[in-house]
């Protein structure tokens, strides 16, 4: 407490911060109301309500009290607080999940992706993101520096934790398929390019030749060369992966939009075999940069036919919340692209294939697997009123419906069985 002169003074705390404390001096000189032209009864009227004031507002030790403990509490229990409120602010992304029905078959048949190998060609992976502490990676590879045992995301912008999220996370978010079998091939560096285009295929081809994947998810293309739209290192990868029975999953691209110069989905995406995707906003509606597929493989190819028409599916891929920098106090980032899109189509894929993949696999040649699953995409997707026709060539052949694709396939592997 103030001794000597200032014993006299008073302490308001401020109303904007109650750590602060203003001192009053009761007995200050100042400058009466008769010198700015009062009359005596104002001036009395003043002073009244002037004490009258100070009596109300003097602290009293109880009220100073209360104060202090709720500063000491603001101080004691700050991580707490932060984590409430950080709990209470983020947003999630459940309507895309939920609009997808991807939600819906998880919880009619129990499905989590359980013995499913997903892989992810991306920057990486930041492990040590609090809702991956339950996840199942069986496989890193970095084709970068070849620093295979140090797990890491390269991307500054985390962009591989992000879209693991959306397939994996199982914590503050639920995944579309959080017990698949985990494969990261880290094939991007910082800005999200590669040094070269064999990275990427040699990526692609880890995935499948070495650690058996089922699904390669590609959240990732280059412009099409329209003399020569199949001809590159990344394609002929995903092509072997193809005829092996491996289903692959690319970004259709976000290279939509006027003036752009860009005449098909990305690469691989354009590869009549992989499922190309586009994106789609919370009302359905489509990302103003999702690419435009092209009717044939390239400027005079061959005309592309149903189911392989390009892209072939569209799914939410605006706003999209999930996974990013751990050491951030909300651990959590936005996207928007195909890129987001893509993962939801892999991750109804490999719950399907946790409820189907022994029977489809008896399917051979392994192509005809693919087509079995693709034809049956095409037939289950959601066609927005506003596409016309059967096919967009942005739209696709509608949104993802992850329920009414798991029934098509069924149906499919069924008149396939009475062949």
């Amino acid at each position: 407490m103030p001794s000597g002169p200032y014993r006299h003074l008073e302490y308001l705390p401020e109303p904007e911060d109650p750590r602060m404390l203003t001192a009053i001096d009761p007995d200050a000189p100042g400058y009466s109301p008769e010198a700015y032209g009062a009359t005596f009864e104002q001036s009395e009227a003043w002073r009244n309500a002037t004490n009258e004031s100070l009596r109300r507002v003097k602290p009293r030790p109880l009220g100073m009290i209360v104060v202090l403990c709720f500063v000491a509490s603001l101080i004691l229990f700050y991580p707490y607080f932060t984590s409430f409120f950080a709990n209470a602010l983020t947003p999630d992304s459940d309507w895309a999940y939920e609009d997808t029905n991807i939600y819906a078959l998880q919880d009619d048949f129990g499905l989590t992706g359980e013995g499913i190998r997903v892989c992810i060609v991306d920057t990486g992976i930041e492990i040590n993101h609090p809702d991956f502490s339950n996840i199942n990676l069986i496989g890193y590879r970095d084709l970068i520096d070849n620093n295979h045992n140090l797990v890491q995301d390269r991307g500054e912008q985390m962009h591989g934790t992000m879209m693991a999220g959306i397939l994996v996370a199982n914590g503050d978010f639920k995944g579309a398929a959080p017990n698949v079998g985990l494969l990261i091939a880290a094939a991007l560096n910082n800005e999200g390019t590669t040094k070269s285009e064999s990275t990427v295929a040699d990526a692609i081809e880890w995935c499948w030749s070495q650690m058996n994947a089922d699904i390669i998810s590609l959240s990732l293309g280059g412009d099409p060369d329209p003399e020569n739209p199949l001809g590159s290192e990344t394609a002929d990868a995903v092509q072997d992966a193809l005829n092996q029975g491996v289903f692959v999953v690319a970004a259709a691209g976000n290279s939509g939009g006027a003036g752009t110069g860009v005449t098909d989905v990305s690469v691989p995406a354009n590869v009549d075999g992989v499922i190309a995707v586009g994106a789609v906003d919370r009302d359905g509606l489509l990302w103003e940069r999702t690419a435009t597929g092209s009717t044939t493989e390239g400027a005079e190819g061959a005309q592309r036919e149903y189911p392989n028409q390009k892209p072939e599916v569209s799914a939410p891929g605006v706003g999209i919340i999930s996974t990013s920098n751990p050491s951030l106090t909300i651990p959590y980032s936005s996207s928007t692209g195909t890129s987001d899109s893509t993962v939801f189509v892999t991750g109804a894929l490999a719950l399907i294939l946790e409820r189907h993949g022994g029977q489809i696999n008896t399917i051979n040649p392994p192509r005809d697997r693919i087509d079995l699953v693709k034809q049956a995409l095409a037939e289950s997707c959601q066609p927005n009123p506003l596409q016309g026709g059967e096919h967009h060539p942005r739209w696709g052949y509608g949104t993802l419906d992850a329920s009414a694709w798991e029934l098509a396939i069924a149906d499919g592997i069924a008149q396939y069985s009475d062949t």
